[in-house]
């Protein structure tokens, strides 16, 4: 059965700078625009065998390769950042036949030595997930190893002068944690806790801040040079940013626009309604078919033709906030769904001519596997902790799949007048405001031929002992 959304908007937005009243607009947010940092959070866990553990080095040695050529030609003199990390690259994506080959060369170096194939394969049998900040540690391990073996086949191919000095430290501590089994450790810590895993996750995001303290620390002493941003990303940062970057191989970007089933919190006015100031608009949903959804018609990229993007308008399902503790799990190695399958099995699935196990669950039931990935992709955009329950939110959604959303300007979908119940006036609203508002409102009504348009007042119910409306009765056209 259709229902009321609310959604608060500001005055600057409604009537302002977006002028959003006039254009029927809503804007889609990236999630970093939100105000819960925990947005669209995944816990990311990363189990596979020998091939795809092999890959994921490779991946990382081909992205810090890029890195450190771009910081060769630019120094300090142009910023490079995590956007410039080729994370959606592959060994067939260099641009010169003699690029590749410099890079096989790098790969050939690195996997030659002996302790890192033995590291590689230590992990591969770790019988628990591996989480962000135990892949951390591993990474952080063989950085210094990596960066020697890139810069040595540079120093060779005479792309840079002979007189580096060396790292002679950087496989001390591979080397002492094989010498010290390390990982075999842990294996032998999991049986005797009975396969407790926190203990293990524990032990980790300790070390990983312990390192961070310890950055901190060296940048405050002036050991690592705020100013030298590109050369930090290179040799302190890249580990860390590596690993986040990676996250954008498993699901495209997310816009939304939030709306509430309920607008008598004076926290939400006081938030979202600029301190009682702004207005809430109240907007009509349809339902579709027997079942319990509710859309929203929009306007929007739908697809794209020989003359450019194709506009038309769509139904956009509301999706209901869940208040839980906890988020879900996500397979990294078995999640890779923003790859096209040649990539796929180019880049992660194939080594040597042999086929990971990872990927026998999209190859052996690909709808299944489909079917399982966006209803991961969507449950983990649609939770939030109980600390927000007070709002009762529910969003509609964008996934940028095919990348129609990534502008700004195509996130803005337009809304039917008809969609449009009425609005609600701040407590704090200004007289002046409402008038310019109800200007608006008149002009669009005559031009649809309505004349159910209502506008309401909120006020203070000390019966209620919340934020209630009252229809402004007087108010017709």
């Amino acid at each position: 059965m259709p229902k009321t959304f609310y959604r608060f908007r500001t005055i600057n937005n409604l009537i302002g700078e977006y002028n959003e009243l006039d254009n029927q607009s809503i804007y889609f947010a990236h999630p970093e625009q939100l105000n819960d940092p925990m947005e669209g959070f995944r816990d990311v866990y990363w189990s596979g065998d020998l091939i795809i553990w092999k890959n994921l080095f490779k991946h990382y040695l081909l992205c810090l390769e890029r890195l450190s050529r771009l910081f060769i030609i630019a120094s300090e003199e142009l910023p490079i950042s995590k956007d410039d990390i080729p994370i959606f690259s592959g060994i067939d994506d260099f641009p010169t036949p003699q690029y590749k080959e410099l890079f096989i060369k790098i790969s050939e170096s690195f996997f030659s030595h002996e302790n890192i194939i033995n590291f590689i394969n230590k992990i591969s049998f770790r019988s628990t997930p591996i989480r962000r900040d135990e892949l951390f540690f591993y990474l952080n391990t063989i950085h210094p190893i990596a960066l020697e073996t890139i810069f040595n086949v540079y120093e060779e191919s005479s792309l840079i002068p002979p007189n580096r000095t060396k790292n002679t430290n950087a496989y001390k501590i591979l080397d002492d944690l094989l010498k010290a089994d390390f990982i075999g450790g842990l294996e032998k810590l999991l049986n005797e806790q009975n396969r407790e895993e926190k203990i293990v996750n524990t032990l980790f995001s300790v070390q990983k801040n312990i390192h961070h303290q310890m950055d901190i620390i060296r940048l405050y002493n002036g050991l690592i040079n705020s100013s030298t941003k590109n050369k930090n990303l290179l040799l302190v940062d890249f580990s860390n940013v590596y690993i986040k970057q990676l996250e954008k191989l498993i699901y495209p970007n997310w816009y939304t626009a939030c709306f509430m089933s309920d607008c008598s919190n004076s926290s939400v006015w006081g938030h979202y309604g600029d301190n009682h100031s702004g207005v809430c608009l109240m907007f009509k949903s349809e339902a579709e078919g027997e079942g319990e959804d509710l859309f929203l018609n929009l306007e929007g990229i739908n697809g794209w033709g020989n003359e450019g993007a194709i506009y038309g308008f769509r139904k956009r399902k509301f999706y209901p906030i869940d208040y839980i503790k906890g988020y879900g799990s996500i397979d990294f190695f078995r999640s890779l769904g923003t790859l096209p399958i040649p990539k796929l099995n180019s880049t992660w699935y194939f080594h040597e001519g042999q086929m990971s196990n990872c990927a026998e669950n999209m190859l052996h039931s690909e709808q299944e596997w489909r079917d399982n990935y966006w209803n991961n992709f969507y449950r983990d955009i649609t939770v939030k902790s109980k600390d927000w329950e007070y709002e009762k939110e529910y969003r509609l959604i964008l996934n940028n799949m095919g990348g129609s959303f990534s502008e700004k300007e195509n996130r803005v979908l337009k809304y039917n007048f008809e969609s449009l119940e009425g609005l609600i006036f701040g407590i704090n609203t200004r007289s002046e405001d409402k008038a310019n508002i109800i200007k608006i409102i008149e002009k669009k009504c005559k031009e649809h031929d309505r004349k159910d348009f209502k506008f309401f007042q909120a006020y203070y119910s000390s019966e209620k002992k919340c934020i209630d409306f009252t229809e402004m009765s007087l108010l017709k056209f």
